[in-house]
């Protein structure tokens, strides 16, 4: 092992850093140094090891072999409480908040602000006031965060983080549920924060923001450092090579032909607070792409379409023209369709089965033998899956909580695959996505949609909203806005114009 050199301008040096699970070598002798000030960009394809390596640095995990500074000084961190008191803290990719609690009591969380030993409410929601006008956000800070879309959710994770004055920030996929609007105010508080001196782990799938916002970028695959440089000498391009280990094909629309049959129909749904006389259809065969704001109730309507949720008396829905009450799950799944919900972790994996119980959770009545599942039947599926999308797993019986999130996002959307829907609704599905699975996930919706399949493609990211989509509902304040028919020549701008009409 190299001894460790000493730099001041460094608050944050890990060397050598070596971590194995059970089945795989997660980190490699993986090297990292952080500047004062600066936005240190953490690259990877799904399972490269860069969430390993911060929840290392978090205390979450403790490393195998290795060393870690912070300001000249050795650490090694037993908890994440350990992390916090030394003003180490982690956003982390998926959410972590109470439901029941207020916004301002989660941002608070562990870290309450006390008076003659009692929770201060009067100043805990000021200061919470305080840390969201940071971020250029105005809610409602006594609302309990149950109520609040998935994206201001995101916003107040953020904000939990900020309240412990932090001298290392490390975001964890951060801008992955924000429309541009919201990302853009993350981006200025992040500027603000530098200027204070702030360290920041950047990472994140989204290579444009990588090269807008970021100082230095290290680059991982497969639990080892690629190389680390100044964003200044590379192209988005290099780095999408560097993570790969080859070239990947750049996100291309694809021209479709879509059929007159409409496989699904919703006429005046409705859900007081959440949306307002919704109606629209999906074809057979169409990709139906949905396009709205952070809030927009995109997301509240397909829990709606799918009988998580139920409209208000006088909606209608309709399976190939014949009336048909979607009132549960299960009742959406013996009508043929299928849902990926955006929050993976707690409404798409169980965390306590195997990737191949995942995978074939939906499809158990479709392989029974006798009464028993085939397991050689299972066994088949689930290989087939992990192999057509690249499932970085150690095996098919490897618990699913162990996968990296990308590698779960794979499983959950394998899940239906395996089971043959006939309509799939996908909210967010390559959010937290590498870009080669991103570009895999992409060609497999369209397999779909070939095959006949209805899709529809919540997406907070425009661009591929307007790759993958044959038409375009936009969503605005609970309300359909409008229709994009033809969205080959569609910007951006043109769907939020749409939106504002």
């Amino acid at each position: 092992m190299q001894k460790l050199s000493q730099n001041d301008n460094y608050i944050i040096e890990m060397k050598n850093i070596t971590k194995t699970f059970p089945g795989t070598k997660a980190l490699d002798n993986v090297c990292l140094k952080l500047r004062n000030g600066e936005v240190h960009a953490l690259v990877g394809e799904n399972g490269a090891g860069k969430s390993t390596l911060m929840n290392i640095l978090t205390g979450q995990y403790s490393m195998d072999e290795g060393q870690i500074f912070m300001e000249g000084k050795p650490l090694r961190l037993s908890s994440p409480e350990e992390a916090l008191k030394m003003n180490i803290v982690l956003v982390p990719q998926e959410l972590n908040l109470i439901p029941e609690a207020s916004v301002a009591e989660n941002i608070f969380l562990g870290n309450e602000i006390l008076r003659s030993g009692m929770i201060d409410a009067k100043a805990t929601r000021a200061k919470a006031k305080e840390i969201l006008k940071i971020l250029d956000i105005n809610i409602d800070v006594t609302q309990p965060v149950k109520k609040l879309s998935a994206a201001y959710q995101q916003i107040v994770s953020i904000a939990r983080a900020l309240a412990y004055t932090p001298k290392v920030l490390i975001l964890d996929e951060p801008t992955s549920v924000l429309t541009n609007v919201e990302a853009d105010k993350l981006f200025k508080a992040m500027k603000l924060l530098k200027e204070q001196g702030t360290a920041m782990v950047f990472i994140t799938h989204h290579l444009d923001e990588v090269m807008e916002h970021a100082d230095r970028i290290t680059i991982m695959k497969d639990g080892r450092l690629v190389e680390e440089v100044p964003v200044s000498e590379i192209t988005k391009d290099e780095m999408i090579t560097k993570m790969a280990g080859k070239k990947v094909q750049k996100l291309q629309r694809v021209k479709r032909e879509v059929s007159d049959e409409v496989f699904y129909e919703a006429k005046h749904l409705n859900r007081t607070g959440e949306f307002e006389d919704v109606s629209f259809a999906v074809h057979k065969g169409e990709i139906l792409g949905v396009a709205g704001l952070v809030g927009a109730g995109r997301t509240e309507i397909f829990k709606c379409v799918f009988g998580i949720t139920q409209s208000e008396p006088g909606a209608h829905t309709y399976i190939e023209g014949k009336e048909a009450a979607i009132n549960s799950p299960i009742s959406a799944i013996a009508h043929g369709m299928g849902y990926v919900s955006e929050e993976r972790r707690h409404d798409g994996i169980t965390q306590g089965m195997s990737v191949m119980e995942n995978m074939v959770l939906p499809s158990y009545g479709q392989m029974l033998n006798h009464g028993l599942i085939d397991y050689t039947k299972a066994v088949s599926v689930t290989d087939k899956y992990i192999k057509e999308m690249s499932i970085k797993t150690a095996s098919r019986e490897t618990l699913i909580k162990n996968l990296s999130g990308g590698n779960q996002q794979k499983v959950i959307v394998a899940r239906w695959l395996a089971k043959g829907v006939r309509m799939l609704i996908l909210d967010e599905p390559t959010r937290g996505i590498d870009v080669n699975a991103k570009s895999e996930i992409h060609s497999l919706i369209r397999q779909l949609a070939d095959q006949g399949v209805a899709v529809v493609v919540i997406s907070s990211e425009m661009d591929e909203v307007l790759a993958l989509a044959d038409r375009i509902m936009v969503v605005h304040r609970g309300k359909v806005s409008g229709f994009i028919n033809d969205v080959d020549l569609t910007t951006q701008e043109d769907v939020l114009k749409v939106a504002f009409q």
